[in-house]
């Protein structure tokens, strides 16, 4: 089971139109934010794929919640932007929130920067993001979980 990870489209829709050409065979994607009308939107038009989507804090849509906790193949993530947590001053926060909330992978966005860390027992991702100048380039993640471990891969656009 493969899913696209995205995060901070920030309006730039077209890229995320190139990820879903690139990546083809994957059709479940988790979105971490900011750009919530972007994925309503492509969801509106691909009803073939499955999206799980959390709001961040440039999202006006109050009604889509900030975070969701899913399970899946035995691990239990967390799906959240990451501004409620404060990762742009560091994941400690976090870190708390997963080891009380008993949670195996983080998935974040926010700081516009790709990261990963296997720590403590809890596997944190962020796949960057779409935004163009956000980075040097665009980026989104997969996050593999076909295998014994769950696989986690930054993409460039």
């Amino acid at each position: 089971m493969r899913y696209l990870v995205i995060s901070d489209t920030h309006g730039f829709k077209n890229y995320l139109s190139r990820i879903v050409e690139k990546e083809s065979d994957i059709k479940k994607i988790i979105f971490l934010g900011d750009g919530l009308t972007d994925i309503q939107s492509f969801k509106a038009s691909h009803p073939e794929y499955e999206i799980i989507a959390v709001a961040g804090n440039c999202d006006v849509n109050k009604a889509v919640p900030t975070k969701e906790i899913i399970t899946v193949k035995g691990y239990k993530i967390l799906i959240c932007h990451g501004d409620g947590y404060y990762v742009k001053m560091g994941l400690l926060p976090l870190r708390k929130a997963c080891m009380d909330m008993q949670v195996d992978i983080a998935l974040f966005g926010h700081t516009h920067r790709q990261y990963y860390e296997y720590y403590d027992g809890i596997y944190t991702f962020n796949p960057g993001s779409v935004m163009p100048s956000a980075n040097p380039f665009s980026c989104y993640g997969i996050l593999d979980l076909s295998n014994p471990k769950p696989l986690f891969y930054h993409r460039e656009i």
